[in-house]
């Protein structure tokens, strides 16, 4: 889609977004921060505000803010004040929706979620949706510098940016993508995903080819979706770690299996998703602990409530013996909601046996719901020269040990881990 376009679809979208913050005054706030409020006039400070943000550092404090007229709606004037706390000076600008001739320097998105500072700038992140954000960058005075379409998940001691991609939240895929940001130059680069794919990502590209095929073009064309499958659904798992010294960071990115999965197995995981993952986790070698009778008496009754208990049962229509344990067991689970174990055991002492649990576990197996990789930068300051690397979670781990991913971007790490 085109930038263009996007800004526009943005606009429409949080020009009219209701506030999400109760208000205070802007006076309570800055004392509550312990701000002096000397040099703001009495109006100033009697202001009720809303939707608002601090970034609080030795130097300095900045408050994002909009006013509250009671309309329940943002106004159209974004509010960011400094106070620059040696000098005991506050500076003011006003950030209007209103461009004009296509300048979008005084775009911005609805609340504001959060301020962080990239050397000399300060970043304001300003919420259009749960997948979106725009993110206001000014200097240190804080005039207008530009606009980010996303939100940072990193900066370097130098003020580079590390940002995740806002996406259209209505899409029919949703993906990460990642770029670098410098203010100084306003230049980005896109770092993820980077093409030609490596193996592991250009092998899941290939399942989901293999998937979407196999659905045929006519599902496409009912369900709007662009049937494109290296726009594969896949989400950031975990915080990203960063390294100023080496301008290196590393995150675990979750590839979406379910979009390859049959209708059976998507189905199961629908209607059934907590029962499903609750007892993957279960090694079954003897009778189940209290917990795992809970979850699954628990499981039923929220089957119940949503009128699923028959297409439950269809699942185990194979096997007589356990899909009448289970048809007892709704009666059970409707009974009540206290020492499940002795419950499903008074049913019947058969739930004590090991064996009927796996044969529940194995019923409701589905394949795994997402691969993890991880996901290895360095040298990112430079935009010609920086690296990248992508291996399997398990892989990553067999190789290198499980801890945290901070501690694999030392140089001397990254030097063994960037071998291919």
């Amino acid at each position: 889609m085109p930038h263009r376009l996007l800004w526009a679809i943005l606009y429409v979208l949080v020009a009219g977004q209701t506030s999400a913050v109760a208000s205070n005054t802007l006076g309570d706030v800055l004392k509550g921060s312990g701000i002096p409020t000397s040099g703001r006039t009495a109006s100033d400070l009697d202001r009720r505000i809303t939707s608002y943000a601090t970034f609080d550092a030795p130097d300095e404090f900045v408050i994002g803010y909009y006013s509250d007229d009671g309309a329940g709606l943002l106004g159209e004037t974004l509010n960011v004040d400094l106070y620059r706390k040696a000098q005991a000076q506050w500076v003011t600008r006003r950030f209007g929706r209103n461009a004009e001739d296509g300048d979008h320097r005084s775009l911005f998105g609805g609340s504001v979620i959060g301020i962080a500072k990239a050397r000399d700038c300060f970043l304001l992140n300003t919420h259009v949706n749960p997948s979106a954000s725009l993110t206001l960058v000014v200097d240190m005075d804080l005039n207008y510098r530009d606009t980010l379409f996303g939100w940072a998940v990193a900066i370097f001691p130098d003020g580079l940016v590390a940002y995740q991609h806002s996406e259209v939240h209505f899409a029919p895929t949703h993906y990460v993508e990642m770029s670098i940001y410098d203010p100084r130059s306003k230049k980005h680069w896109q770092i993820y995903p980077k093409k030609p794919y490596p193996p592991v990502r250009q092998q899941h590209v290939e399942k989901v080819r293999a998937a979407y095929r196999k659905r045929g073009e006519e599902w496409f064309k009912k369900n709007n979706h662009h049937m494109d499958p290296e726009l594969f659904d896949n989400f950031l798992q975990g915080e990203v770690a960063a390294n100023g010294a080496t301008h290196s960071l590393a995150f675990v990115i979750a590839f979406d299996n379910t979009d390859t999965w049959d209708y059976a197995e998507k189905l199961k995981l629908q209607n059934f998703g907590p029962l499903v993952r609750g007892l993957a986790e279960y090694r079954v070698s003897e009778a189940p602990p209290e917990g795992i009778f809970e979850l699954f008496g628990r499981g039923l009754q929220g089957l119940m409530q949503a009128n699923l208990q028959n297409a439950f049962l269809e699942l185990f229509e194979t096997d007589q013996v356990t899909q009448e344990l289970i048809r007892k067991a709704f009666a059970g689970a409707a009974e009540g909601q206290d020492d499940w174990h002795r419950r499903f055991i008074a049913l019947d002492a058969r739930w004590g046996r090991p064996e009927v649990w796996r044969t529940i576990q194995a019923t409701l197996a589905t394949p795994p719901e997402a691969t993890e990789v991880v996901c290895v930068f360095r040298n990112l300051d430079q935009e010609q020269r920086w690296e990248y690397r992508e291996m399997l979670l398990s892989d990553f781990q067999k190789k290198l040990g499980d801890r945290p991913l901070s501690d694999y971007l030392d140089a001397d790490v990254l030097s063994k881990i960037l071998v291919h």
